[in-house]
């Protein structure tokens, strides 16, 4: 069995010393590879570099996206390479909001919380104080990535 393993942070291009940290999390993961998954948001910035970085190394990534398809996946990150991707999970097509990207990213944080065994938070924003908020309600293991700046270093925590 392999644990999951939640990347959540901000979907932005960070400070290059948070990315670094980020890309250096990804190279750790790697010795990993035969016990974990990695899942992300399947989006830009950090969970992307995380996942990245564990994907040269061989880790398993699954990406949670908010879209309702490929073509979607693709507009919604245009510069990622999806292909480190060895699965993509996708907001129902009949879900009442599909349309609504801001609508399915909620949707997305709480299918992928809820999928994951434990969560990681890096830097981050409102999206990912959801992602934090329900990982805590569902239970699961939560490390912060502190001196990453957002949520990360919140005070609240």
């Amino acid at each position: 069995m392999k644990y999951k393993l939640g990347i959540f942070g901000s979907a932005v291009e960070e400070k290059d010393e948070v990315t670094k940290k980020a890309r250096k999390l990804g190279e750790l993961l790697g010795k990993y590879r035969d016990k974990i998954i990695v899942i992300t948001g399947a989006c830009s910035g950090i969970p992307y570099q995380v996942g990245s970085e564990a994907a040269k190394k061989g880790v398993e990534i699954w990406g949670y996206s908010p879209c309702t398809n490929l073509k979607g996946q693709k507009d919604f990150t245009p510069k990622d390479d999806i292909s480190i991707y060895s699965k993509l999970i996708y907001v129902p097509k009949n879900f009442e909001f599909s349309s609504n990207l801001d609508i399915s990213k909620k949707y997305r944080n709480v299918v992928s919380t809820a999928n994951c065994d434990a969560g990681i938070i890096i830097s981050g924003r409102w999206g990912t104080m959801n992602e934090f908020t329900s990982l805590y309600d569902f239970g699961k293991v939560i490390g912060i990535l502190t001196a990453t700046g957002g949520t990360a270093d919140a005070n609240f925590f």
